[in-house]
C-alpha cells in the first residue's frame, strides 16, 4: 500500500516537473511586463504543490533508502526551479529590452514585431474582459427581469385575495343585516300574535285557528327577510 502511494505522489511530481519546466524554459522569458509577472506568479503556485508533493513522497518513502534518494533528487531538482523563477523574476522589462539591443548600438531599436503581437495580445485580452463584462450584465437583466416579474404576480395574486376578502366582508355584512330584519320582523310578529291570543276567547276554535295562522304569518316574513 506505501509503494502505490509513493507512486500515485510520483505521477503528481513528474506531471508537475513537466508544467514548471515549461513555463520556466519557454514561456515565461518569451512574456513581458504584466504577464510575465502573472506566469511567475502561476509557477510559484505550482512549486508551492511541488513541495506538498515532495514532503508526501518523503513520509511515504521513509525507511526505503532507494526511494529517500529519489526524494533527495526530486527536492534537488525543485531547488534549482525555485531559483530560476527568483531569477526570472527580477529582471525587469528594461533589463529585457537592453539586452535585445544590438552590440554597439547607440540608438534603441524597436522590435515592430514584437510591438504587434503586443498589441494583438493586448487587444484580445481586452476583448475577452469586454465579453465577459457583456455576459456577466446580461446575466444580472435576466435576474433582475426574473425578480421583477415574480413581484408582480405577487402583486396581482395579493389584489385577488384582498378583493376576495372584501366580497366575503360585504356578504357577512348583508347576513348580518337580514338577521337584524329578521330579530326586528319576529319581534313584531310575536307582539302581534300575543295580541291577538289576549282578545280572543280562551278554549275557542277561533283562538286555535289565530295562533296557527298568526305562526305560518311569522313563517312567511322570515322566509320573506332571508330571501330578499
Amino acid at each position: 500500500m506505501a509503494a502505490d502511494a509513493f507512486q500515485g505522489y510520483q505521477r503528481e511530481f513528474l506531471a508537475l516537473r513537466s508544467s514548471v519546466q515549461g513555463k520556466l524554459d519557454n514561456q515565461i522569458p518569451a512574456l513581458r511586463g504584466e504577464e510575465r509577472k502573472a506566469a511567475i506568479r502561476r509557477v510559484n503556485m505550482e512549486l508551492d504543490e511541488v513541495d506538498e508533493i515532495i514532503d508526501q513522497l518523503e513520509h511515504e518513502g521513509k525507511g526505503k533508502a532507494k526511494l529517500m534518494a529519489q526524494v533527495r533528487a526530486y527536492r534537488q531538482e525543485a531547488k534549482s526551479w525555485k531559483a530560476k523563477a527568483t531569477s526570472l523574476g527580477t529582471v525587469t522589462d528594461r533589463d529585457l529590452l537592453l539586452s535585445s539591443r544590438p552590440p554597439h548600438s547607440s540608438y534603441p531599436v524597436e522590435d515592430e514585431d514584437d510591438d504587434d503581437v503586443d498589441t494583438l495580445s493586448h487587444s484580445a485580452a481586452q476583448r475577452a474582459r469586454l465579453l465577459q463584462s457583456t455576459q456577466t450584465l446580461d446575466s444580472s437583466s435576466q435576474r433582475l427581469e426574473n425578480s421583477h416579474r415574480l413581484a408582480l404576480e405577487n402583486e396581482q395574486i395579493g389584489q385577488e385575495v384582498l378583493g376576495s376578502l372584501v366580497g366575503q366582508r360585504m356578504q357577512l355584512q348583508s347576513a348580518n343585516e337580514h338577521l337584524e330584519e329578521a330579530d326586528v320582523s319576529i319581534g313584531r310578529a310575536s307582539g302581534t300574535i300575543k295580541k291577538m291570543i289576549r282578545l280572543t276567547p280562551p278554549g275557542s276554535a277561533y283562538r286555535q285557528r289565530i295562533v296557527i295562522g298568526a305562526f305560518v304569518l311569522a313563517f312567511a316574513v322570515l322566509m320573506c327577510v332571508f330571501s330578499a
